[in-house]
């Protein structure tokens, strides 16, 4: 009776191990796996790709159905962590994401559809600490990658303005413990062209009521602008943004 127990159990054991290694290869959570040679956690870990917070997107990679990639971001603060994952053709991938040191995963979406040229999307709350992205598409895909971690301080438009030639005057919003504020312009409503941006350290903005102004020259006179703002705190020399703000638009910038 004992040895035919100690069989099923040792059965159970190998089937749930080549359940969750065939659904994912790389899932973190797996400290133990069936098939010799897959590669564990720490494997995963000490070959992923370093990203910088609020990078831009690293450049075209084929990664393989076979192998698949990983990325790694550390984060100084607690925040939001973000993910984005862009497919030069139409592609299906599956992103996990965990921390370092824990078995349980951030959050995992599998199968997830990317059409061409489009980009997957999603965000946690997470606590300071390093993350690891693991992406492996259904198929040989060509893809780009980005993640930040951005902060809740957020800040908001209150007036803007022209009041001098190829200049623009932007009250803003006081935000409680940040380091500075960044001003962008565009004269696109989706900010993807001509965009100027300035940024102000927090002390060297004067408050009243929980309000101060940022000005920016070297606009395009006649031009209609548009205009968000977004905070940041920085912690080991590394900026952590928060979100950019609602737009306002100055209708015409002198």
């Amino acid at each position: 009776m004992r040895i035919l127990e100690k069989i099923s159990r040792r059965l159970s054991i190998t089937l749930a191990g080549v359940m969750a290694c065939s659904s994912f290869a790389m899932a973190p959570a797996i400290t133990a796996f069936a098939a010799e040679g897959t590669p564990t956690q720490a494997d995963i870990q000490n070959g992923a790709t370093v990203l910088q917070n609020d990078a831009d997107y690293t450049s075209e990679t084929t990664i393989t159905a076979t192998d698949g990639k990983a990325y790694k971001i550390k984060s100084d603060i607690d925040g939001k962590f973000r993910v984005f994952v862009k497919s030069k053709d139409a592609s299906k991938v599956t992103v996990r994401v965990w921390k370092e040191n824990e078995a349980t995963d951030l959050f995992i979406d599998e199968n997830k559809d990317i059409a061409a040229g489009k980009t997957y999307e999603n965000s946690k709350d997470i606590k300071t600490g390093t993350y690891y992205i693991a992406i492996k598409p259904e198929k040989d895909a060509v893809l780009q990658v980005k993640a930040d971690i951005i902060t809740d301080k957020d800040s908001k438009i209150r007036n803007a303005e022209s009041p001098a030639k190829k200049t623009a005057k932007v009250t803003i919003k006081k935000a409680k413990d940040v380091d500075g504020y960044e001003v962008r312009f565009s004269t696109s409503k989706d900010f993807d062209k001509n965009v100027k941006t300035k940024s102000v350290k927090a002390k060297k903005i004067t408050f009243k009521d929980k309000k101060g102004t940022i000005e920016k020259s070297g606009l395009k006179s006649g031009k209609k602008y548009y205009v968000q703002v977004r905070t940041y705190v920085k912690e080991n020399g590394v900026k952590y943004y928060s979100d950019w703000s609602k737009s306002k638009k100055i209708s015409k910038v002198k």
